[in-house]
């Protein structure tokens, strides 16, 4: 039976320069994929220092490009403040990017006065789930 590991990330706040943490960090995810882990996963939050990657996939675009094997991906997408075409488009781009390695993670948040900040109430998540699994079972206007 084969084991594998991966990583979970909050990307929390630190003394670092925001140039200095994200450089600093994107160096130990190279050094993840050179070491042989299966999967870095980074969570979503906004408005406080527990996460300094609030649109997980620009930060994941550069882990795409500084790594070979790497699976990826978000813990979670907090749908209530993103529209769900935009995330799936982001979505498609990313993982066409990486090669397929991204994984992907939905969900409401978890912290709700995050989720209030954008006018959106926490307990509504689910709706926005939906909302993305529904357009992603349909096919796209050119077909593809």
């Amino acid at each position: 039976m084969k084991l594998d590991f991966g990583i979970f990330d909050h990307l929390d706040r630190n003394d670092l320069a925001l140039h200095d943490l994200y450089e600093q960090r994107l160096k130990v995810i190279e050094l993840f994929d050179r070491f042989g882990f299966y999967a870095y996963h980074v969570a979503e939050h906004h408005f406080t220092p527990l996460g300094m990657a609030p649109s997980p996939s620009v930060f994941l675009s550069a882990v795409s490009q500084r790594t070979k094997r790497l699976r990826f991906g978000t813990f979670v997408y907090a749908l209530p403040v993103h529209h769900p075409l935009r995330v799936l488009e982001e979505i498609c781009m990313l993982d066409h990017m990486s090669g397929g390695r991204l994984e992907i993670g939905f969900g409401r948040g978890s912290v709700p006065f995050e989720i209030a900040y954008y006018g959106q109430n926490a307990d509504n998540g689910n709706r926005s789930t939906r909302s993305v699994w529904n357009l992603s079972s349909r096919p796209s206007p050119s077909g593809h």
